[in-house]
Formats: structure tokens, C-alpha cells, sequence
């Protein structure tokens, strides 16, 4: 599995602005919604959710925290009802990395 700060490196070089993401979580799948990418900053990432009222600016620190429980996400052994006790981003932030996945390895 790669470090957090090879994901990092990765999502700073392919994300642009205006691409958009699926939503997606690991039981569910497609959740049938996007998210659309605003600005890849050094510190953030800030996505436009078609439902939410303002542009939201995810904290790289919280990419991380989730990155850290990723595996443990994915096998089953952890529900996305309690990552969000790690960030209040973590539809955006599922989403974005099992977009890495999807990219970089052909799997999520």
C-alpha cells in the first residue's frame, strides 16, 4: 500500500479543477451523485458538492486521517458511520481516494 504522502503527491499532480468524482462508498458503491474539484492546493483539496451551499476546503490532515483507516474501510473491519469522528469530509474524502484507486492500481 502506498504512504500517504505518495497518495498526496498523486492527487496534487492529476486532480484538476473542474474534474468531477463520483461519490462512492465501499458498500453501496456508487452513491449516484459527483463532486466537482475546485483547487488542488498545497494544504487542501476544495470540492463544489452539488447539494452543499459553499465551496469546501478539505484539509490535507484529514485526507490523512482517513488514509490511515483506508484498509480497514475497504475489508469491512471499520464503517464509514464512524470515520466521521475523524472529519466532517469524509464523503468527499472516500470518494477521492477510491478515485486513486480506481486510477492507479485498476482496483477499489
Amino acid at each position: 500500500m502506498a504512504t500517504f504522502d505518495e497518495v498526496w503527491s498523486w492527487l496534487q499532480d492529476n486532480l484538476k479543477p473542474s474534474q468531477t468524482i463520483k461519490n462512492w462508498s465501499v458498500i453501496r458503491g456508487d452513491l449516484g451523485r459527483t463532486v466537482t474539484v475546485v483547487c488542488v492546493c498545497s494544504g487542501c483539496i476544495e470540492v463544489d458538492p452539488p447539494k452543499a451551499k459553499n465551496i469546501q476546503v478539505v484539509p490535507k490532515q484529514d485526507f490523512k486521517k482517513v488514509w490511515d483507516v483506508w484498509s480497514a474501510y475497504k475489508s469491512g473491519e471499520l464503517f464509514r458511520s464512524t470515520i466521521p469522528e475523524k472529519t466532517r469530509y469524509v464523503t468527499y474524502i472516500l470518494s477521492i481516494l477510491h478515485y486513486y484507486e480506481q486510477e492507479v492500481t485498476g482496483n477499489a
